[in-house]
């Protein structure tokens, strides 16, 4: 089982990474469903698939899902699943309604993988799908593309971002 992680900045924006619990099962699917198009699965998401998911996710020890929070509220989410090769890989990066456009993921972003860096790995990188409107925030976060995949580009955080 996946241990209770809590990661927090000292500067503004006041941003608060905790390890989901079942009580934000119903945000993450409802944040994922209206994103789907951005993601590899894009089916609709169940409420009982969720929690398959979330039990699944539960035993794996090496993968780790945020609520991004700023000021108690929750403003999105965001998570990092180490790989077999020493990698991390970010995934399911969501802004919540009402989240945007505020500097608040950017800055969630820069303290998960400067906790990876840190506790993990230097070797940081996410898959996208082409087309993503969400490749020009993971280039304000210092990731790179480094490869085209067809149906996805690989990014890698360049050194020195996190």
């Amino acid at each position: 089982m996946n241990r209770p992680l809590a990661l927090a900045l000292s500067t503004e924006p006041r941003v608060t990474l905790r390890a989901a619990e079942p009580r934000d099962l119903e945000d993450l699917r409802v944040w994922k469903n209206a994103n789907r198009k951005s993601f590899f699965f894009q089916s609709e998401i169940t409420p009982e698939m969720q929690k398959t998911w979330y039990a699944s996710y539960l035993l794996r020890p090496e993968d780790f899902m945020f609520i991004v929070e700023h000021k108690g509220r929750k403003v999105g989410c965001m998570g990092f699943r180490l790989q077999k090769d020493g990698s991390a890989d970010v995934y399911n990066i969501i802004v919540a309604p009402g989240g945007a456009g505020k500097g608040l993921m950017k800055a969630a972003m820069g303290l998960m993988c400067a906790h990876i860096a840190s506790h993990h790995t230097k070797d940081i990188g996410c898959l996208v799908l082409k087309g993503n409107p969400a490749v020009t925030f993971y280039e304000h976060c210092g990731f790179k593309n480094v490869a085209d995949a067809g149906d996805h580009i690989i990014l890698k955080l360049e050194e020195g971002k996190a």
